[in-house]
C-alpha cells in the first residue's frame, strides 16, 4: 500500500512538472519578442463622380460536377486585378476526399475550379500523415509573391488540426514548399486560419489564426519579408473568442473583431483596438451587433466607415453592416436572407477586399458553392442612405 501510494504521488508530481514545462515553454514562444511593426494602409482614395452609377453583380463559381460541398473561400487581388480564389469541396466537409480548390476572375468570368491541394499531396510534401483538409488562406505579398495556408489534421478532429505553409511565385499556377508551421515546441496542433493577412510596410505580414483545443482563443502570427515565420502573439486571455478579422485605420491602428464561439458572451460580438501596429491590444469590448457563432469579415472603406459582412440570428441570414466609429453599426442591405429550415440554406464564412473602388466579397452558397458579389462605393452609399 505504501509503495502505491508513493508511486502514484510520483506521477501527480510528474504530470505537474511536465505541464509547468509545457505551459512556460508556450508562454515563451507565444511571447517571443519583434520589433516595432507598421500596417500598410490600401491606398484606395478613389474619388466618386456624381454620375457614377451604383453597381452590383452576382455569380457562383463553377466547380466540377462532382463537388457536393464546397466551404471557407478566400482570395487575393493579383498585379494585373484578375482574382485568385481557394476554398475547400469535397464530397462533405472533414471527408477524406476534400481537396483545396482554385479559381481566377478574369475579364469578368471565373474559370472552371481545379484541385491545388490534396491530403495525399500534402502528406508527401511534409513527410506526414495527414487525415483531411479544411480552411485554406490565400494572400499576395508586396514582393507579389502567393502565401498559401492550409488547416490539416492528422489525428481526431478540428482542435487537433495545423497550419501548412506554401508559396508560389507565377501567380498560383505551381504551389511549392508545403510545410508545417511549427507553433508550439510540444504537441504543436490545434491551429487554424481563416481570415486574410495584413500587409506590413516591411515587406511582411500578419496572419490571424486562433486555437480550439481546451480552450479557444486568437493569436496574430509575424512573418517577415521573406515569408518566414518569426514569432506569435496573443490578442487577449479571454476565451471563446476566434477567426479574428482585422481593419486596418492607419500605420498603426486598427479594430479586431472575433467570432463569438461562446453562449456564455450571449452572442455578441467582441472587438478590440491596437495603437502601436498590434504589438499591443486594448481591453476587450462589446460591440452593438450579434453573433451567432459565424465567422465575419471586415474592410476599411478608407474614408472614415468601415464595413462588415456577417450572419444575422443564424446562418440563413448574411447582411452588410457599417459603421463610422468601429464599435456602434448598422445594417444596410441582405446579401443572402431565407425562412428556409432546410439544412443545406447555409450562407458563411465571407471574405471580402476592396480594390479600384470595386469590393469583391466571396461566401459560402448553399454548403454547395462558393458565391462572388461586387458592387461599388456607389451602391454602399445609396443601401446607406436607405436605412
Amino acid at each position: 500500500m505504501p509503495y502505491r501510494s508513493i508511486s502514484r504521488s510520483s506521477k501527480i508530481i510528474a504530470f505537474i512538472m511536465f505541464l509547468f514545462i509545457f505551459i512556460s515553454i508556450s508562454l515563451f514562444f507565444t511571447n517571443s519578442s519583434n520589433h516595432q511593426q507598421y500596417f500598410k494602409v490600401p491606398a484606395q482614395n478613389i474619388p466618386i463622380r456624381k454620375d457614377d452609377e451604383p453597381v452590383f453583380e452576382s455569380s457562383l463559381i463553377p466547380q466540377p460536377n462532382y463537388l457536393l460541398a464546397a466551404h471557407s473561400a478566400s482570395f487575393a487581388v493579383l498585379p494585373d486585378d484578375s482574382l485568385i480564389a481557394v476554398w475547400f469541396a469535397g464530397s462533405h466537409e472533414g471527408k477524406p476526399d476534400v481537396e483545396t480548390f482554385q479559381s481566377y476572375f478574369k475579364d469578368g468570368q471565373w474559370t472552371l475550379a481545379k484541385a491545388i491541394v490534396s491530403r495525399e499531396e500534402l502528406s508527401r510534401d511534409t513527410h506526414l500523415f495527414v487525415k483531411k483538409l479544411g480552411n485554406p488562406v490565400i494572400y499576395r505579398a508586396l514582393d507579389n509573391a502567393l502565401h498559401l495556408f492550409v488547416v490539416s489534421v492528422s489525428v481526431g478532429g478540428w482542435s487537433g488540426s495545423s497550419i501548412n505553409h506554401l508559396t508560389s511565385i507565377d501567380g498560383g499556377k505551381t504551389w511549392r514548399n508545403a510545410k508545417k508551421l511549427i507553433l508550439s515546441p510540444v504537441f504543436n496542433i490545434s491551429s487554424l486560419v481563416r481570415i486574410n493577412p495584413i500587409t506590413l510596410t516591411s515587406g511582411g505580414f500578419y496572419l490571424p489564426i486562433y486555437h480550439e483545443a481546451i480552450r479557444t482563443y486568437p493569436e496574430l502570427l509575424y512573418f517577415n519579408s521573406k515569408g518566414d515565420f518569426i514569432s506569435q502573439r496573443r490578442f487577449n486571455n479571454g476565451n471563446h473568442l476566434v477567426q479574428p478579422a482585422i481593419a486596418v485605420l492607419s500605420s498603426t491602428e486598427a479594430y479586431v473583431y472575433f467570432r463569438n464561439h461562446s453562449n456564455k458572451l450571449s452572442d455578441v460580438l467582441m472587438m478590440q483596438q491596437t495603437k502601436d501596429g498590434g504589438m499591443t491590444w486594448s481591453k476587450i469590448i462589446p460591440t452593438n451587433l450579434s453573433n451567432p457563432d459565424a465567422s465575419i469579415a471586415v474592410i476599411n472603406l478608407d474614408d472614415g466607415r468601415i464595413l462588415m459582412v456577417r450572419n444575422v440570428d443564424d446562418r440563413r441570414k448574411l447582411v452588410l453592416s457599417i459603421t463610422h466609429d468601429g464599435v456602434k453599426w448598422k445594417n444596410i442591405a441582405f446579401l443572402e436572407k431565407t425562412n428556409s429550415d432546410k439544412s443545406d440554406m447555409e450562407f458563411s464564412y465571407p471574405n471580402i477586399q476592396m480594390h479600384d473602388g470595386m469590393i469583391d466579397i466571396l461566401y459560402t452558397w448553399k454548403r454547395k458553392d462558393i458565391k462572388h458579389v461586387r458592387f461599388n462605393l456607389p451602391w454602399v452609399n445609396q443601401q446607406e442612405s436607405k436605412n
